[in-house]
């Protein structure tokens, strides 16, 4: 349902919701590792979600991803919305082109909710 991209950047941002409960910032490093994905991946999906103040950043010695108040408000169809747009909210859940109220598909009404 999810692209591979929007995936890990929701495991990126619960991870970063995580860490910055206990008060911390976190790295690309260490992002990359909890979540097991490519640091270089994870860098460009939280420059994305950054630029859409979904996620803070802050550099130097105490530096890393964080959210403050305002960011940690952000809902996963905020994140799904930057990464892979907001056709999956008005597209067939199953992605097929004929799926219509008078033609449906077999999950239409539970996903049209």
């Amino acid at each position: 349902m999810f692209s591979k991209t929007c995936e890990h950047a929701i495991r990126a941002m619960i991870f970063i919701a995580q860490k910055s409960r206990e008060g911390e910032r976190v790295g690309i490093k260490d992002i990359a590792k909890s979540i097991e994905a490519p640091e270089h991946f994870i860098a460009k999906i939280l420059q994305d979600l950054s630029r859409k103040n979904l996620v803070l950043s802050a550099k130097g010695p105490n530096g890393g991803f964080y959210h403050d108040q305002q960011s940690a408000q952000c809902t996963l169809a905020d994140i799904v919305k930057t990464i892979d747009g907001d056709k999956i909210f008005s597209g067939c859940g199953l992605g097929l082109k004929q799926c219509s109220e008078s033609h449906p598909c077999p999950i239409h009404h539970e996903f049209k909710k």
